[in-house]
């Protein structure tokens, strides 16, 4: 569900936000106490944005068969389905829903194993989410391959990996042959060289990679 609201005060802290809203009995019902902020700039979406996400229709549009206009319509239904958006226009979207729908379809893309005509990894906004996002389903953060475990933080000579703490280690998902090249001519290259870097685990992350935490 979408709220829109305003910015009463911000004392370089804590920002003070006012969303009139009157149903009572659905934040009683579900228990609502947590929400999520967010700022719209005014920018409308950029031309890049647009790029990438019409590539990713078309990347869709071959797997499933279904013809782009059709993989547009459908993934903006769903989208919006899923984070309560209100009905938009990729015409003149703001910046940052074309910013969480380009997202969306990343996510999409690595659920199902979708191949695309060039990287996820170039076409990504948040390069964090994007890692983050291959770690959950095992995919190489710069193939889209099957991955393996690669910790940037050096677990050490002579020690267990079962044995260790995983949580809070930083870690990549990557294809074999890529997890070697990281251990081959070091971390620092490799990140240079690729434009990676370590994501922290979490809890969710270590049950899916089946470390301990």
């Amino acid at each position: 569900m979408t709220i829109e609201g305003y910015l009463q005060k911000y004392d370089g802290e804590t920002l003070t936000i006012v969303a009139p809203f009157t149903n009572s009995y659905l934040l009683q019902k579900q228990g609502i106490t947590d929400c999520e902020i967010r700022l719209n700039d005014g920018r409308g979406i950029s031309a890049d944005q647009r790029k990438k996400i019409y590539a990713t229709f078309k990347d869709i549009s071959l797997w499933t068969g279904h013809v782009p206009d059709e993989i547009k319509a459908i993934m903006k239904y769903e989208f919006i389905a899923r984070t309560g958006t209100e009905y938009f226009s990729l015409s003149d979207v703001d910046m940052t829903t074309a910013r969480e729908f380009l997202e969306f379809l990343i996510d999409f893309c690595l659920e199902h194993d979708i191949p695309t005509s060039d990287k996820l990894l170039e076409r990504s906004p948040d390069i964090a989410r994007y890692i983050y996002m291959c770690l959950k389903h095992k995919k190489c953060c710069i193939t889209g391959k099957k991955a393996e475990l690669h910790h940037v933080d050096a677990v050490g000579m002579g020690r267990n990996r079962k044995d260790i703490i995983h949580k809070g280690m930083r870690v990549l998902p990557l294809y074999w042959t890529l997890h070697r090249e990281s251990h081959d001519i070091g971390q620092k290259s490799f990140a240079e060289k690729y434009h990676v870097f370590g994501i922290k685990l979490d809890d969710d992350l270590c049950r899916i990679w089946r470390v301990k935490h």
